[in-house]
């Protein structure tokens, strides 16, 4: 830093990602502007129609992509989303509880982007704006397992004969955090952090449960599991590091 000032050059950091979040639902708003923050994106939130034409107009602050929630209490979403395709050219991820035919084609017709229906985890829509935005996710690439490939950005695990295999929102977060402790031990205080649900009074027993789900999926014997491996009064690991 110090050559660069001498040499009287500027030494500039990658500029962040701007998203505008659309949602009036405050938890689900501080949540969601929670993870986007993490990937190092900076986010900009609205709660109705009229702070999003506010937020629109700041000067100095584009906006590279949209989260849109369609449920807004100011303003019919897909109006709005008809206003905002003909004045703005940046991709849009629609948010709704609407999972009719008829609003999917509606907005696919206005040139969305993607289309999530509530509930989602949240790193659905952090995946869908980060494959907007042109950038990866820390949920990094596929990994695959003894034949296994899952997905954590595209929250997809595949069986070894390339059939899909649907998770809970639980499964992934475990699953998640064991591929990325990458065979070594994590505790189930860990695992049960890693749940997304609100886990403040819910026990470790929880866990057991989750992975002997995720066994009994990955056809892992439960007597003597070869691929989640129990390490006694401590919590699981995987039993070889990701391919």
């Amino acid at each position: 830093m110090r050559l660069g000032r001498e040499l009287g050059l500027q030494i500039m950091a990658e500029p962040r990602p701007s998203v505008l979040l659309v949602e009036d639902e405050v938890f689900v708003q501080t949540l969601l502007a929670a993870y986007l923050e993490k990937e190092g994106v900076s986010v900009t939130v609205a709660s109705t129609a009229a702070e999003m034409r506010a937020a629109l107009r700041l000067p100095g602050q584009p906006v590279d992509a949209i989260a849109l929630d369609l449920g807004l209490p100011d303003e019919e979403g897909l109006a709005l989303l008809r206003q905002l395709r003909t004045r703005l050219k940046v991709p849009i991820c629609i948010t709704t509880q609407d999972n009719s035919a008829t609003s999917r084609a509606v907005a696919a017709e206005l040139g969305v982007d993607d289309y999530l229906v509530k509930p989602f985890h949240p790193r659905q829509l952090i995946a869908s704006l980060m494959t907007l935005l042109g950038r990866k996710s820390e949920a990094g690439a596929p990994v695959r397992l003894e034949g296994w490939s899952f997905d954590s950005a595209a929250r997809v695990l595949t069986n070894p004969g390339g059939q899909p295999v649907p998770l809970t929102p639980a499964e992934f977060d475990v699953l998640a955090a064991l591929v990325k402790a990458a065979g070594r031990t994590v505790s189930r205080a860990h695992l049960l952090d890693a749940i997304a649900s609100d886990s403040s009074s819910a026990s470790s027993r929880v866990v057991d449960v989750i992975v002997s789900s995720l066994r009994r999926k990955l056809g892992d014997p439960a007597r003597t599991p070869r691929l989640i491996v129990t390490v006694p009064g401590v919590g699981y690991r995987l039993s070889a590091s990701p391919e």
